[in-house]
């Protein structure tokens, strides 16, 4: 009988040691190189009246934002998407401002743009989400009599949803997403298409085996390594081009099913037909199925286009008049 017990114990022991084996190979495996020159980054033109402020964040980061003023109480909190900054919304933050008659901020969210952290990391998982309640508050006490919308793009709607599922989240009045990134399990995730390969991979790679020996390592409670990048964009240096496997997962909900479910406030989604990041068809019916939410689909319009796109922000300036969402409305 002892015997038997040493040699399961010992089985145990080399499957264990095996699996850690596995994992770390996966993880120090060379990371993806690009065969192309990066992609140029265009620079959005600032805007008449724009603003800029800062946000302290519960562990002291400085978070940067930029501040399109308004005579109103009411404020719409705008979150980029990956590899993006506050800037993307210069002219998009405006119209939004003029159609609404609200306060629009836009963040730096952190480790991008002017805000404090490493570039493309973040220090746990579920800190982008701790960050923007961190800035709810800070507007609520600011204006604690006026609406709070909060909208993104893309990850930045991935992580208003992240958001939405915490336990302590400080409340928000409703969440404004533009082509939003609902997980990797989403019916939204587009299947890959072996004829756009050769063209995605020239622009991202994700470093499938590190984040598979990543997530061994995490299912067992072993994160000292969660700092290392799995997800490469083929950009400029100067520009948020790398994510460490914290980040890359902390830039959707897990589960887009709790996370819409978990949506309490009225919710618009709006999306471009030709959106080349996701599967636009598929966001009526997942929204609609899993939330009160209502969703959009602008033709023709494609993902990054869509937070700029005249018809969509009239689609916004209707439902925000519908919802009773904003108090001033021109």
């Amino acid at each position: 009988m002892k015997k038997s017990v040493r040699i399961l114990f010992a089985i145990i022991l080399i499957l264990a040691a095996a699996y850690f084996v596995a994992a770390m190979v996966m993880v120090f495996l060379p990371e993806p190189t690009f065969a192309t020159d990066p992609f140029p980054v265009s620079l959005s033109p600032t805007v008449v009246g724009e603003e800029t402020t800062h946000f302290t964040m519960r562990d002291g980061a400085d978070l940067f934002a930029r501040r399109f003023p308004a005579d109103s109480d009411d404020t719409i909190l705008l979150l980029h998407g990956v590899t993006a900054d506050s800037s993307v919304f210069n002219q998009s933050a405006a119209m939004l401002r003029e159609t609404s008659g609200a306060e629009v901020i836009a963040v730096d969210l952190r480790g991008h743009g002017q805000s404090d952290g490493a570039a493309g990391d973040v220090v746990y998982i579920g800190q982008y989400e701790d960050d923007v309640a961190d800035i709810v508050t800070a507007v609520r006490t600011e204006k604690p009599n006026g609406r709070l919308i909060l909208a993104g793009h893309s990850m930045g709607g991935g992580i208003a949803l992240r958001f939405a599922q915490l336990a302590d989240a400080p409340n928000v009045d409703g969440y404004l997403l533009f082509a939003p990134h609902l997980g990797a399990n989403s019916p939204t995730m587009p299947k890959p298409q072996p004829e756009n390969a050769e063209a995605a991979v020239a622009y991202t790679q994700l470093h499938l085996p590190r984040l598979i020996g990543l997530t061994m390592l995490n299912a067992v409670s072993i994160r000292g390594l969660n700092q290392q990048p799995t997800l490469f964009f083929n950009l400029p240096d100067e520009t948020t081009h790398t994510y460490s496997y914290r980040a890359m997962v902390n830039t959707s909900p897990s589960d887009y099913v709790a996370a819409l479910t978990a949506v309490d406030q009225p919710l618009f989604v709006v999306v471009g037909s030709q959106d080349e990041a996701f599967v636009a068809d598929q966001f009526p019916e997942t929204v609609g199925q899993f939330s009160d939410g209502e969703v959009v689909v602008v033709p023709g319009e494609t993902h990054n286009g869509i937070y700029e796109n005249e018809a969509a922000l009239v689609a916004v300036q209707t439902w925000l008049t519908e919802e009773n969402l904003i108090a001033q409305t021109q």
